[in-house]
């Protein structure tokens, strides 16, 4: 990230933070609506909007419950204190923001959540915290924010444990070449929400990929969330004197505090133009069994013993490898031996479309093997307790 970014981020909310508390609530993010839903008295109005979006965020990603997880950009604690609150989740946010970090472990004492969910001034990219620490890393309209996006899915992979989920929620652009007044709309923005960048959400599940992550995806949400930027849709308290209110805040607080006002008019012509987008992105790290994986595959191609360096998790296996089918098949006897019956990589491959064949990479592999062994270890453990209970009743009679 650009040197003068992070204290320019950490000044914004800090100046802003009552503001977006008093005028957005418990969330300070994007609100999420059924296609023709409208707020009214019975309606969902933008704070239950707000709440719908943590809510499927979490199940488009699976966060589990009672996870450990890294909240990336917390704000003032709302999706943080659901995960500690309602799924049990033992959660610590970071934010550049000292006085959002501050609100945040009030409103988790305030809760009765201080135990589950703590709070720390610290920099996304150097927390500090050691290797896999998490079992979920959550980011919700944070990722804009950072410049240096390959460091930041670079440490993701890093903090998380094997097996753990990346969940992202967050302002995109349209994938594609911009027209010149697009890319001006776009520049506004970023200068009144000190962001350096957007990416899209192709691009955020390349980058994703490259770092090594599996079972990546993306879904556009840009229809769900747009009407956030709708004042009069989204039901937005308006501030007090309104103008005024504005000129006053910025000689109190500085002329940055007008991105907060200047973002909504701008916000609304991006997803009217179809030029800003939102989505969310999740992602799996590699289980532990991968590393194991890649040694059996090196045997069954006869490499050398160097030759597990020169890949990785985002390695496919047709473009990358060029993995014959003879040798696929021969991999998957080699799986079935190693891992049981059950663990089917051929038929797995056979199963799937020409474009997810293509896509296929080394970490997916690992996925499919770490899922297949599980469910054949369920349905295991499921015939010799139906068998025990068999030979119960047998000797009952």
């Amino acid at each position: 990230m650009k040197a003068d970014m992070n204290p320019a981020v950490e000044r914004y909310y800090d100046t802003t933070l009552d503001l977006y508390e008093e005028l957005w609530g418990e969330h300070v993010h994007h609100g999420f609506w059924d296609e023709g839903e409208r707020p009214d008295a019975e309606g969902a109005d933008r704070h239950r909007a707000t709440d719908r979006l943590v809510h499927e965020l979490v199940a488009y990603a699976g966060v589990p419950e009672r996870a450990r997880v890294l909240d990336v950009g917390c704000g003032i604690g709302g999706p943080a204190l659901y995960l500690a609150g309602t799924l049990g989740c033992s959660v610590v946010g970071v934010t550049l923001s000292a006085q959002q970090a501050v609100r945040a472990t009030e409103k988790a004492w305030e809760v009765g959540l201080a135990e589950r969910a703590e709070f720390h001034r610290l920099d996304a990219l150097a927390t500090g915290f050691p290797d896999e620490s998490f079992d979920v890393l959550w980011a919700v309209e944070s990722l804009m924010h950072i410049e240096d996006r390959e460091a930041f899915f670079a440490e993701a992979m890093r903090l998380l444990r094997p097996g753990g989920r990346l969940a992202i929620a967050t302002w995109s652009v349209r994938d594609g070449a911009l027209s010149e007044s697009e890319q001006e709309l776009v520049d506004q923005i970023l200068k009144h929400q000190v962001m350096p960048s957007f990416s899209s959400l192709p691009e955020h599940e390349r980058l994703a990929r490259a770092a090594g992550f599996t079972d990546v995806a993306s879904v556009d949400w840009s229809r769900a969330v747009a009407n956030s930027w709708d004042p009069e849709f989204a039901l937005i308290k308006k501030p007090e004197h309104g103008r005024a209110t504005m000129v006053e805040l910025a000689r109190e607080r500085g002329a940055d505090v007008l991105g907060f006002f200047y973002a909504g008019p701008l916000m609304k012509k991006g997803f009217d133009t179809g030029v800003m987008t939102y989505g969310a992105i999740r992602a799996v790290k590699p289980p532990k069994m991968y590393q194991g994986i890649v040694a059996l595959l090196r045997v069954v191609l006869d490499e050398e013993d160097g030759w597990s360096a020169t890949v990785s998790p985002a390695t496919t296996l047709d473009g990358d490898l060029e993995l014959e089918s003879i040798e696929l098949a021969a991999f998957s006897r080699v799986l079935q031996k190693r891992f049981g019956p059950g663990v089917d990589l051929a038929a797995h491959v056979a199963g799937l479309e020409v474009d997810q064949i293509i896509a296929l990479t080394l970490g997916d592999v690992a996925a499919f093997v770490a899922a297949a062994a599980a469910q054949a270890a369920r349905t295991a453990a499921e015939a010799a307790a139906q068998s025990t209970a068999h030979s119960a009743e047998a000797d009952g009679t």
